[in-house]
């Protein structure tokens, strides 16, 4: 983890020259992905899942983004002997963002986001409703005039609520993640 922030402020000094911040009246669009695969130790247990989260957004004064962003994950875990059992999941989310640049590159981002999930297990299948909040600071390093590219730390906050029998499961915690930002529109 020490190294991760050590190399992500490494970055950011190095950038800092390069950084300007984006006029009002731009329209900035990005997103990120991921994929990861799971195995437990001395078990038959194995998982996979793939997330896409693309936005766009609008800069109503200078450095202040308001937009929307779209979520959707697919996962799958299969298990072997004794217990044979095969679990699906799909998510989509959707909902209104606000960021905010500042000079340097720093930016703070929120999110707060609506949606449902489907899991199946053999002959079991759930519906959920889904509501996710995301706050997080990140950092813009130029990749050129148009392009960012943006790691970001942060919390997040899950509420999971079964649609069959109204029960409800909140987790949450740290997420890192980075992804690209391109300026579809610049205003000079």
């Amino acid at each position: 983890m020490k190294k991760i922030l050590f190399v992500w402020l490494i970055s950011g000094i190095s950038t800092v020259g390069f950084s300007q911040f984006i006029k009002q009246g731009s329209i900035i669009g990005g997103g990120s992905f991921q994929f990861s695969t799971e195995k437990v130790k001395d078990s038959e247990f194995k998982g996979s899942s793939f997330s896409l989260m693309p936005w766009a957004g609008f800069l109503v004064i200078d450095n202040l983004v308001v937009g929307a962003d779209f979520q959707l994950t697919t996962s799958k875990s299969e298990s072997g002997p004794p217990s044979n059992f095969t679990s699906k999941n799909t998510s989509i989310l959707f909902g209104p963002l606000v960021r905010y640049y500042l000079d340097q590159g720093l930016f703070v981002h929120g999110q707060y986001n609506l949606g449902s999930s489907k899991s199946e297990s053999g002959s079991f299948t759930a519906d959920y409703g889904l509501s996710q909040a995301r706050i997080g600071l990140g950092y813009a390093a130029r990749i050129s005039d148009t392009v960012l590219f943006e790691p970001m730390i942060g919390y997040y906050s899950q509420t999971q609520k079964d649609k069959s029998d109204d029960s409800k499961s909140t987790f949450g915690g740290l997420f890192i993640m980075g992804g690209f930002t391109i300026i579809l529109k610049t205003v000079q």
